[in-house]
């Protein structure tokens, strides 16, 4: 792994996710959770006098959960301002670009290159031994936060997208940094408007697809909604939500509920037209229902997805659980219909 500083204006640079950060109070407590809901591993741990970090990983995503020690932390002066939240979306690339880029709010990409089959590691946190599995005793980087449940049986397979609610003004001055900074482009855009609510939409992506960044606002004019809430409660622009991929939603959903995900729930009106709504879906409608699971189509296929309350005392990050058979678009079908759904099951 190496990190050095390099020149402006790169063009084109291809990377993956090679991990995300959250800044927390609790690492330990914090990791446990993903550990036990979610099916993680704890791959990695680090006690210093600056910080604790626990790092938990599943196939190809990693989340490091980090808590300041002292007050001038970065993440200490992330929690105080934000609560719990993604704090760094580092990217994973031949050749360092620089330490680190501002990406948007508090909010930054480092950049992280590693040589093939190596430990994962960073910085003051080492690998963990695999016989440790004991996450509350952790004082040191050989023992883990918990080991995974059998339950959630390692559904999640990447990090689809990454949702991020932006101030009113700042979506074009994002995109544009993008695209200066990176050579990143847009791949998708569009107005969502749901009741008098609307909301601005740009999807980012590195070249190959590794990294995948959904950029909404608020639409100027438009009655005050869901990304407006965000933006109060959070204290400014960052992320909303992670998109987690899975093989089969229906069994990811089982699985997750059963290990104590809570996710929103769907009224019964969303599903009265769905049939004409989509010609052609891969599970029945009932089983959709059963678990609120939402689906859409574009023109190259299907999506399928489930929003997960959201635990956070702030009411803010959440997490989503989608499903692709070749659909390359956000299910922005469904924002819309579950709204008139939900005006339906009101006005009933």
């Amino acid at each position: 792994m190496s990190s050095v500083p390099q020149t402006r204006n790169q063009q084109a640079v291809d990377a993956g996710i090679d991990h995300i950060t959250l800044s927390v109070t609790d690492a330990h407590a914090r990791a446990a959770e993903f550990v036990e809901r979610y099916g993680f591993e704890v791959i990695a741990a680090g006690d210093t006098p600056e910080f604790t970090a626990v790092a938990v990983g599943q196939r190809d995503t990693v989340l490091v959960l980090l808590q300041g020690r002292t007050d001038t932390h970065p993440a200490t002066l992330y929690t105080a301002r934000h609560g719990d939240g993604v704090s760094d979306i580092a990217l994973r690339v031949d050749t360092p670009l620089r330490p680190a880029l501002h990406a948007f709010g508090d909010v930054t990409h480092s950049f992280v290159s590693r040589t093939a089959g190596e430990p994962w590691s960073l910085p003051g946190i080492a690998p963990v031994r695999p016989e440790h599995t004991d996450a509350t005793d952790a004082t040191d980087a050989t023992v883990t936060a918990a080991t995974s449940t059998d339950a959630t049986q390692h559904h999640l397979l990447h990090v689809d997208h990454i949702a991020v609610c932006l101030e009113n003004g700042e979506l074009d001055r994002t995109v544009e940094s993008y695209r200066r900074e990176l050579g990143w482009g847009v791949v998708f855009e569009e107005d969502i408007h749901v009741g008098a609510q609307a909301m601005q939409s740009k999807v980012v992506q590195s070249p190959g697809g590794g990294v995948t960044l959904t950029l909404l606002q608020p639409m100027t004019g438009a009655a005050p909604g869901q990304i407006d809430d965000f933006l109060k409660k959070h204290g400014g622009s960052g992320v909303q939500h992670l998109a987690f991929a899975v093989p089969s939603i229906v069994d990811a959903v089982a699985d997750l509920g059963n290990a104590g995900v809570r996710f929103l729930s769907t009224p019964d009106s969303y599903y009265e037209d769905f049939e004409q709504r989509i010609e052609s879906s891969g599970y029945p409608v009932a089983e959709l229902r059963k678990y609120s699971v939402l689906a859409d189509r574009d023109h190259d296929g299907e999506l399928f997805q489930i929003f997960t309350r959201s635990e956070h005392p702030r009411r803010t990050l959440f997490m989503e659980i989608i499903e692709r058979r070749g659909a390359t678009t956000f299910g922005s079908n469904n924002i819309r219909k579950l709204y008139e759904a939900v005006e339906r099951q009101d006005l009933a």
